[in-house]
């Protein structure tokens, strides 16, 4: 481990409470994406965090077997009479710690010991009773201990009752320095064995501590004991004795000597390099840390992306559901290429089209008549007559409400079929927005104009001036044809007015005319197909691509408010720092 990884934690966590509180909003967003994270997320705000990045204290677990005396070790380091020393086995059930007035307050906040639930200790025999909870701990304050240092006295470790096991399972993981209180009894008991085997294993100090010692020979046999238990467990450095002494409960000053003599316990304790052994201490612990967190990651980002195909799913229909939008302009295409060709007509040809137009108009008054049953006639056998710009905008209006109402029941029933969160997410907006009020808006939006074959002839004016310069030998075929039609009015009244005196001119131009129009309307739609796609297609896109903007800006984007919401702390900064930071401490 190197000094980066206290900031890299410091940081995860920092981050990690960010991207909590962004969720906060939703509580059910947030349960879904913090399931199961509480332990691991409460290891590294309450453990990891406090002692990697500069602020910790070693946490020395006074423990050992059945009987050992481990009340009276820890009451010894504490300067007072804490824990009950009594003669009965397994006294000890709950653990109890002692700390300063700062880390006791600290340890109460769930800060310090996560593994447990902190209570103050207001009777010590809250400590050997049978009715406590499995995970109680008892938090007292001792204003003579440094911050550095907390004390932990503790239940047995080879206790036969099975709810001891996960008590001593906890124990070791709280505890950085265990103290191995033993006896010439429980140093070879194999369970006891095991434990501080296990404890030395992943990176805790051992502090072999022989009590009841017999003092003869300078605790020859302590010694003895002493130097199979340290090969048994692998544990090194100095050793402890405590000579047997029935009156100990009355001298708690005495201090606990190494077997050497050169320090005490307390002393050796508190000169403990803190950083280093919360380095060591905390090497599988911060792995542990790292995989969940990332998984939890994982989880996360699963979400988010979960939560981000729907919006890009219902984005999509509204671009599907605009493309069933044919937005047909209701005028005769080949006719607005001669009427756009009529408008290129030179002077000879406009005064020839204008003078063929007096003519009829001089000729036609005669035999009305007769040329009122022609008419009828070529009105019966002619095409239906064109769509008024009210009747052609009607029948838009209609088709856009149909598809604007198709696309909002489409949203509704796909919210009932989600999963959690993205249901809620999605149906509450829904059943906010007002369906008619947002068709209406869309059909508005959409509809720009009163006249939509007027606007598409705009469109196509604009279109045809590009065309008309870059195709001069096609647009010479056009001029020609449309010059055909500029006398052919004309080139059929005159003669006949000469022979009847101008009866039938009329109805013959009914006739006729209609048919020269069709006749050059087909030819240009037949000769000059490409170009009619080239400004037909450009419209079509250009209306289809109003409507579904309109589409997305009062339905979907309104049904997609809160799951836009929900996205931003997946999508923001956030959610890439905490990858970052996790980047150290997956490395360790």
């Amino acid at each position: 481990m190197n000094d980066g990884l206290g900031e890299a934690l410091a940081g995860f966590e920092s981050a990690l409470r960010r991207f909590r509180s962004m969720l906060d909003s939703d509580p059910l967003l947030a349960e879904t994406v913090f399931a199961g994270a509480d332990d691991w997320a409460n290891l590294l705000a309450y453990k990891l965090v406090p002692h990697l990045a500069g602020e910790g204290c070693l946490i020395a677990a006074v423990t050992g077997g059945t009987n050992t005396g481990k009340s009276t070790v820890f009451n010894l380091l504490a300067g007072r009479m804490i824990s009950p020393m009594t003669a009965t086995a397994a006294a000890t059930r709950r653990p109890v710690l002692a700390a300063n007035p700062a880390r006791a307050e600290e340890c109460l906040a769930g800060k310090l010991v996560p593994e447990f639930q902190p209570s103050p200790l207001t009777d010590a025999e809250e400590a050997i009773k049978r009715d406590t909870p499995p995970d109680a701990l008892y938090v007292t304050e001792v204003d003579s201990l440094p911050s550095r240092l907390v004390l932990l006295d503790t239940p047995d470790v080879d206790s036969i009752e099975r709810e001891h096991w996960e008590v001593a399972d906890n124990i070791r993981a709280a505890g950085d320095v265990l103290v191995a209180v033993l006896t010439a009894e429980k140093y070879k008991d194999d369970r006891v064995v095991g434990f501080f085997r296990h404890a030395v294993d992943s990176g805790r100090v051992v502090v072999p501590v022989m009590n009841k010692a017999n003092p003869e020979n300078g605790y020859a046999v302590a010694c003895r004991q002493l130097e199979e238990f340290c090969l048994d467990t692998g544990c090194e450095g100095p050793v402890f004795v405590l000579p047997h002494d029935f009156g100990l409960s009355s001298k708690l000053d005495q201090p606990i000597a190494s077997l050497d003599g050169t320090t005490h316990l307390l002393e050796f304790l508190q000169q403990l390099d803190v950083p280093a052994i919360k380095q060591r201490v905390f090497h599988s612990t911060v792995r542990h840390f790292a995989l969940r967190a990332s998984v939890f990651l994982e989880h996360a980002e699963s979400v988010g992306a979960v939560l981000r195909s729907v919006v890009v799913d219902l984005e999509a229909r509204a671009a599907s559901q605009a493309q069933h939008y044919d937005p047909a302009p209701g005028a005769e295409v080949g006719g607005l290429f001669h009427e756009y060709v009529q408008t290129k007509r030179g002077p000879v040809f406009r005064w020839i089209g204008n003078g063929s137009k007096t003519v009829v108009k001089g000729v036609s008054a005669m035999g009305r008549g007769i040329a009122g049953a022609f008419r009828r006639r070529a009105v019966l056998e002619a095409p239906p007559p064109r769509e008024t710009d009210a009747e052609i905008r009607d029948a838009h209006t209609r088709s856009i409400e149909r598809i604007a109402r198709d696309l909002a029941a489409g949203y509704i029933e796909t919210a009932r079929n989600l999963r959690e969160p993205a249901a809620h997410l999605l149906d509450a907006p829904l059943q906010d927005l007002d369906v008619e009020a947002a068709v209406q808006a869309v059909v508005g939006q959409t509809l720009r104009t009163e006249s939509i074959s007027e606007e598409f002839r705009r469109h196509a004016y604009g279109v045809l001036d590009t065309w008309w310069n870059d195709h001069k030998g096609r647009r010479r075929v056009l001029e020609a044809l449309d010059g055909i039609l500029a006398i052919t009015p004309a080139a059929i009244a005159v003669p006949i007015s000469l022979h009847t005196g101008g009866l039938g001119v009329a109805e013959t131009v009914v006739v006729a005319g209609p048919i020269v129009e069709q006749f050059v309307a087909r030819v240009i739609e037949y000769q000059f197909g490409d170009a009619l796609f080239d400004f037909l297609s450009p419209w079509r896109a250009d209306q289809q691509r109003a409507l579904e903007t309109a589409l997305l800006e009062h339905i979907t984007e309104p049904a997609l408010e809160r799951l836009h919401q929900a996205l931003e702390p997946f999508d923001g900064e956030t959610m890439a720092e905490l990858r970052r930071w996790l980047e150290p401490c997956q490395a360790t």
